[in-house]
């Protein structure tokens, strides 16, 4: 599996997880024909308009960082809350951390991308929740399914209906509970 630096096609990153200390690497690599997609996508965006990508091929290593952090964060969030249903939250939001991956749409074989759209600025455009928002607001059609919007809800709605047709005329498949979360299965 050939993996490529996204920067390479112009992409904006910011390595979150390089930030948070859990990755070695400022990198953000994805698989080849992921890259590919991606890149179709974005000629898809208002012009000047880009992704910013913040995670896309991770390493077992990361993947159990980020999960501790999200066990750390869950145990604060639901202080008396079982160790069970700790961890039913945590693998709600990060994949169990399997020592092989066969699958192509996974973060592990490069194939996941976790990002957001940036306008003509450079700023991302406002979805409602930060990436990696361990709550009902990050599912991708809360905006949708909610009744009564405010002009900041009905402006993450817009935002998060423009990432959502973009990708998936393309063919990127959501992780439903995750707007950020897009992959790629080919």
């Amino acid at each position: 599996m050939r993996f490529v630096d996204v920067t390479k096609h112009r992409f904006v990153i910011e390595p979150r997880y390089y930030f948070f200390g859990w990755s070695t690497s400022p990198k953000v690599l994805g698989r080849v024909s992921a890259v590919q997609a991606l890149m179709k996508a974005r000629k898809l965006l208002p012009k000047e308009y880009n992704f910013k990508i913040w995670d896309c091929q991770r390493p077992r290593s990361v993947q159990l960082a980020m999960l501790n952090g999200f066990r750390r964060r869950f145990r604060v969030q639901f202080p008396r809350a079982s160790k069970a249903k700790v961890e039913e939250y945590v693998f709600m939001f990060g994949a169990k951390p399997l020592r092989t991956v066969t699958r192509l749409d996974t973060h592990r074989n490069g194939g996941s991308f976790d990002l957001t759209i940036i306008d003509r600025n450079g700023e991302e455009l406002y979805m409602g929740t930060d990436h990696d928002d361990l709550t009902e607001k990050a599912a991708t059609d809360f905006y949708e399914n909610k009744k009564k919007l405010s002009p900041r809800e009905w402006e993450a709605k817009k935002n998060r209906l423009l990432l959502k047709r973009v990708l998936k005329k393309i063919g990127f498949l959501n992780y439903h509970r995750e707007w950020w979360h897009w992959s790629w299965d080919k």
